[in-house]
């Protein structure tokens, strides 16, 4: 028998370390969702079935007001082993296992149910009735469809399990635009006979047709309820290639193949900046071994890397729009478009001018800098009232822990949540959205179905089809005067964030739409252009 150290990290509320024994070695990582107890129970068999337990908090099933549920996306990624490594230790690529599509081979303990997808990437785990509260401990069984590895390799895997908190966006009807907000689109309702969307009936600046299967938000879908963490991102890294790694941080092959020192080394900007603390802790051999990384908001040596006061529920922050793309094809998500950021935030309400993402005109400001037990899993503001979101600070502070604002007695305003109970979408970290002004009429070929299949490419980056960054038009087409290329992104930044003004927060601002630019890439107002990590940009997706 094997003995491995498995941690199940948690997005805000608490570090889970435990020992367990079986044949193969099984981590589990999770955000505000607690995995544990993980065992193969046929380890050499075809088909590997994992129970584990599975638990988290603030969860909810209702069948009035938004007649919604949240849930827990469940995805598997796995290792092979070299014959004969001792403590099932192993420097192979990490891949995306699929599930098998026959009911039976799953089970999971009252009060919750298991709901299917159709490509097999995961499964969620739900409520299976009304009910609201934390969800305990509760046995889970899947079955993965793998075959039994052959030599050189152990005829057992090495299997990582993820949970992300999602929420359950149900079809329906609602209205997009408030005819107030800068940049808004034109006030019309979504509907079950939406199909094409012109450029007249839309507005906000769009300058192409917009295709019937493009995701406009009326059929149902899920959200991640919460930004990406930094544990998170985290987790993402640490199953990466060591050349994945190199793009997906801003570290450079020669630094991530040098020891980092007792401190480690800041990961995504120089210094740790606005409370960014991902950091490489152990370095890699270029192709042959990947770098480890860890949260460490309360730097090391002094506190241990990964303590229980690392920030690791912080929103992650220096995202790219690469990065969120690559995250989100790992993680067999999708991108959220700009028409589902509107739905997710008024719901089927009637529009409001000027609304926040809570349906209201109140807003209250929390900041990095007034905070109680910062960087660990209770991190609050000092500051409570209506409409609590992270906005309008210095430019050298901070996004807040994801969720933040919420507690059991608060309300959608008191939390600053939107209508179907989505965390943070007002504030925080800018979200970043598929969209766009789309001039060339190709930048809105996302479908619902156009979900990552957990794989990225070699270099790191997003392999999904109809996921669009950009397009490059030639200047003759345009007359653009000053470059060779106009640089079309097919992207907006949604929301505002914790250094942006009150009015970024309405629903309906696109103050940050994607505009085109000269050269290699949009210009949303930093003063700089391209694909580039910003300290108040992050995001989330759907699926």
């Amino acid at each position: 028998m094997k003995k491995n150290f498995l941690v199940a990290s948690s997005g805000f509320v608490r570090m889970i370390v435990f020992f367990v024994l079986f044949a193969t070695c099984i981590g589990a990582e999770a955000n505000n969702v607690h995995i544990t107890n993980v065992t193969n129970t046929n380890p050499g068999a075809a088909d590997p079935i994992i129970t584990f337990d599975i638990a988290w908090d603030n969860s909810w099933r209702v069948s009035t007001g938004p007649n919604n549920y949240d849930a827990v996306w469940i995805f598997v990624k796995y290792q092979q082993v070299p014959t004969g490594s001792p403590n099932c230790e192993s420097y192979q690529e990490w891949h995306h296992s699929k599930m098998t599509n026959v009911p039976g081979d799953f089970s999971v303990g009252a009060p919750l149910e298991i709901v299917y997808v159709g490509d097999s990437m995961g499964i969620y785990v739900q409520r299976s009735a009304d009910g609201v509260g934390n969800v305990s401990t509760t046995s889970v069984t899947i079955r993965l469809n793998l075959d039994v590895p052959v030599a050189p390799f152990d005829p057992e895997f090495n299997f990582k399990i993820f949970g992300i908190e999602m929420v359950y966006v149900p079809q329906g009807d609602f209205e997009l635009g408030d005819g107030i907000s800068t940049n808004t689109f034109n006030s019309i309702s979504i509907t079950n006979t939406t199909t094409t969307l012109s450029s007249a009936t839309v507005g906000g600046g769009i300058h192409q047709t917009i295709p019937s299967a493009f995701p406009k938000g009326y059929s149902a879908f899920y959200s991640m309820k919460y930004e990406v963490t930094q544990q998170q991102y985290v987790d993402f890294l640490n199953t990466l290639t060591f050349d994945q790694q190199v793009t997906r941080t801003i570290l450079t092959s020669t630094q991530i193949a040098t020891d980092p020192g007792a401190g480690g080394l800041c990961a995504m900007i120089s210094g740790c900046l606005n409370r960014n603390s991902i950091k490489l802790i152990q370095e890699g051999v270029n192709n042959s071994r990947a770098g480890v990384f860890a949260c460490d908001f309360q730097p090391a040596p002094g506190d241990p890397f990964n303590s229980v006061n690392d920030g690791q529920p912080i929103a992650s922050n220096y995202m790219s729009y690469g990065d969120l793309l690559a995250y989100l094809d790992w993680a067999a998500l999708r991108p959220m478009t700009n028409f589902e950021f509107e739905k997710i935030s008024r719901g089927p309400l009637a529009r409001l001018g000027n609304e926040y993402i809570w349906g209201n005109l109140n807003i209250t400001q929390a900041q990095s800098t007034s905070l109680n037990n910062p960087g660990t899993a209770s991190e609050t503001s000092t500051v409570i009232g209506d409409g609590l979101s992270a906005y309008g600070s210095l430019a050298a502070n901070g996004p807040l822990r994801v969720g933040f604002s919420a507690t059991a007695a608060t309300t959608r305003e008191t939390s600053g949540s939107s209508y179907y109970g989505v965390m943070n979408l007002g504030g925080n970290v800018w979200e970043m959205v598929a969209g766009g002004s789309n001039s060339a009429n190709t930048g809105y070929q996302l479908t619902y179905s156009s979900l990552g299949d957990g794989e990225i490419t070699s270099a790191g980056a997003y392999n999904t089809p109809n996921w669009q960054m950009y397009n490059s038009i030639s200047y003759s087409t345009l007359g653009c005067g000053c470059c060779s290329s106009y640089i079309k992104w097919h992207m907006e930044m949604r929301g505002g964030s914790f250094s942006s003004a009150a009015t970024t927060l309405r629903i309906s601002d696109r103050s940050k739409n994607a505009t085109s630019t000269c050269g290699g890439g949009p210009d949303f107002g930093f003063g700089n252009t391209g694909d580039q990590r910003q300290s108040d940009v992050g995001g989330r997706g759907v699926r």
